[in-house]
């Protein structure tokens, strides 16, 4: 399990979704003829997109530029879809993009929905290494052969990115989450059991055990937390996932989960975009909770107001 007690700031989400399209209008198969499932558990739509991984990174980073106040010096790239020739060539077709050669750049993978928790350690990382004063993180996924139902987390996966900018200093404008603490563990094997019950019970001891690393170093408690943040999964398993961490499920925070679907890891930052949108206040605590099949993430952040407002 792995710890950062340090604090950075999230600010200037941005993202670049698929067309919205209703889930009568996507194909039987891909959904694996359960569409009245993805409806009872409170998914409406998913979000479709043709275009490149790449291009829709490029789409969303453009729109985090756009709203910073720091100037980013390094960029940390998530993303699980297969490339069509390497990472690295998706890297460089989207420094091209974004018309800035000039920066290094990490790619992040291997965790597939929970990229965000590992991609957040990353930028980290770099910040305090000293090596960059501020990193553009951005995580961009799509479906490659058009099937789109999820049985683990039963949602429908649609096209996406995500992006912000984490940078030690606190942004000029705008709200921001300071992230207080974070924690990863890891269970390797899990993904491989064709036994549902073993999965739970082991997904809900990693959580379990991943947020209490994230808030002990506080001297804080689940109790504490006013906001939880995960994955738009469908609401059984958005309240499985509360419960393992020790949240109300009434404090998870995903309204758009009916309209966007679950866009692979972007879903975190898409959350926390809500959340800075007048939803929490400042000095609440939120949760973010990454989940992928065998690792799991839990960040700590605090909401910190506009310096303009102060």
């Amino acid at each position: 399990m792995n710890r950062d007690n340090t604090a950075v700031y999230l600010s200037a989400i941005g993202s670049a979704l698929g067309e919205r399209t209703p889930l009568d209008q996507v194909a039987a198969e891909d959904l694996d003829g359960q569409r009245e499932t993805l409806l009872a558990e409170g998914l409406r739509h998913v979000l479709v997109s043709d275009r490149a991984v790449p291009d829709l990174a490029v789409e969303s980073a453009l729109r985090t530029f756009a709203a910073a106040t720091v100037p980013v010096d390094s960029v940390v790239y998530c993303t699980d879809t297969r490339p069509d020739v390497s990472a690295t060539v998706d890297l460089r077709t989207f420094f091209r993009g974004i018309e800035r050669v000039d920066l290094t750049g990490t790619v992040v993978g291997g965790a597939d929905c929970g990229n965000f928790g590992l991609g957040l350690a990353a930028a980290r990382g770099t910040l305090l290494a000293g090596q960059a004063d501020a990193v553009l993180l951005v995580t961009a996924d799509r479906v490659l052969g058009g099937r789109r139902y999820l049985a683990n987390g039963v949602t429908v996966l649609s096209d996406g990115a995500a992006s912000c900018v984490v940078s030690r200093r606190r942004p000029e404008r705008g709200p921001a989450l300071r992230v207080l603490s974070a924690a990863t563990t890891v269970q390797r094997d899990v993904a491989d059991s064709d036994r549902p019950l073993t999965v739970a019970r082991t997904t809900s001891r990693a959580i379990s055990r991943v947020v209490r690393a994230s808030l002990e170093p506080l001297s804080l408690t689940a109790t504490d937390v006013r906001h939880l943040v995960t994955g738009h999964y469908g609401d059984g398993s958005r309240s499985f996932l509360a419960m393992a961490a020790g949240v109300s499920p009434e404090r998870a925070h995903g309204p758009r989960r009916a309209e966007v679907g679950h866009c692979f890891a972007a879903d975190v930052l898409l959350g926390a975009a809500g959340l800075l949108d007048g939803v929490a206040e400042p000095g609440d605590l939120v949760l973010l909770l990454a989940s992928g099949p065998d690792t799991w993430s839990a960040v700590v952040a605090e909401c910190v107001p506009e310096l303009s407002s102060e």
